[in-house]
């Protein structure tokens, strides 16, 4: 079972996510508040799940990212403005919706491996069902991205399964 770490750098709200996690069967196994403390925390484990702030003290959750193994996946709080937009890592948006959060965390928990890290060829297929809801929706390519992790979330499939789908629906032209 893959353990659970709560990076936040306020103590109380890393508490009250515990607490909400632990309450609904997850199992949190560390609360820190820097970057620095979850890289040593993992540097130690095989696998996992981070739920942080999207600015932790001394790095940004996709920095954070950036430096973990691959086996790591991240969920990001974040305020409208301050947005993650990484393919790696899943931003949910404050005030945050638990039941947002107990999904999100069951679909990371499910997978057997990384629900979030890719490889080139995936990242190129995610790039293209970008464009083509820019195209077709009229929409950014922030809002393109948020669109295909929810869609990733809420069918509990990667979100390079869900860009092959968007590509192969406008492909012939459903």
């Amino acid at each position: 079972m893959k353990s659970i770490i709560v990076a936040y750098p306020v103590r109380d709200t890393a508490l009250q996510i515990k607490n909400v996690l632990d309450s609904n069967g997850f199992y949190v196994s560390h609360i820190c508040g820097t970057g620095s403390s979850v890289l040593g925390i993992t540097a130690e484990m095989r696998e996992g799940i981070i739920v942080t702030a999207s600015i932790l003290r001394d790095m940004s959750a996709a920095t954070l990212y950036e430096n973990l193994s691959s086996d790591f996946d991240i969920i990001a709080l974040t305020r409208g403005a301050d947005e993650i937009f990484s393919d790696g890592v899943v931003s949910l948006t404050l005030p945050l919706n638990k039941s947002e959060l107990l999904d999100s965390v069951a679909v990371l928990m499910a997978s057997h491996s990384s629900f979030t890290k890719r490889d080139s060829d995936d990242s190129e297929i995610i790039a293209n069902a970008k464009n083509i809801l820019m195209n077709v929706k009229g929409i950014s390519e922030m809002q393109a991205h948020k669109y295909l992790q929810r869609e990733s979330m809420r069918t509990g499939r990667k979100i390079v399964s869900v860009a092959n789908e968007v590509i192969n629906q406008f492909k012939h032209g459903d």
